[in-house]
């Protein structure tokens, strides 16, 4: 079965291992009403659990039952029972409109974001790392973010693997003395 959002996920892979894994959590289907709906569905006994068979009955394919599950607000796509009444989505001429790629998203690891998350700090701490931070950017080798000098920017490692050797901080910035 093509699920059509599934296509267009993220793929992530866990620096440890090499595994790669689709990031679920970020949405690819977004739906306005504005779009309207091409019908409503009474599920039939031979279709309770089945969406895809009512996917394919509307669209043709069965690529479409995340749109009819976010639409209906269907968490379990299983547990659709007969008598159930669906909205069909109006999606198979708005495909372009309402899928879409999800950017990926960067987090700070913990110890960055005790430092990056203003919310917690006085107005004249956040107006300083404020001004710190465009002061940084502007500079050759700026920083994206004001943090200690010993914490690492976001996207930095502090170790490297080379001909089997360990290189601890061979990444980071060093003045030429």
């Amino acid at each position: 079965m093509n699920i059509k959002s599934i296509e267009l996920k993220n793929t992530l892979i866990d620096q440890r291992t090499g595994e790669e894994y689709l990031d679920l959590t970020a949405p690819s289907f977004e739906y306005n009403a504005e779009f309207g709906i091409i019908g409503i569905h009474y599920v039939m006994p031979d279709q309770a659990g089945r969406i895809d068979l009512i996917s394919n009955q509307y669209f043709g394919s069965g690529k479409y039952i995340d749109a009819i599950c976010i639409l209906n607000n269907i968490r379990n796509p299983f547990s659709v029972e007969e008598g159930d009444v669906l909205f069909i989505p109006n999606v198979s001429t708005r495909e372009k409109d309402v899928y879409f790629r999800p950017k990926t998203a960067s987090r700070p690891n913990e110890v960055q974001a005790q430092y990056i998350d203003t919310d917690r700090q006085s107005q004249k701490d956040q107006s300083r790392i404020e001004r710190l931070a465009a002061k940084g950017k502007g500079k050759k080798g700026g920083v994206q973010a004001p943090l200690p000098p010993n914490v690492l920017q976001q996207g930095q490692s502090g170790k490297s693997f080379d001909a089997g050797a360990i290189l601890l901080g061979s990444n980071l910035p060093t003045r030429d003395v």
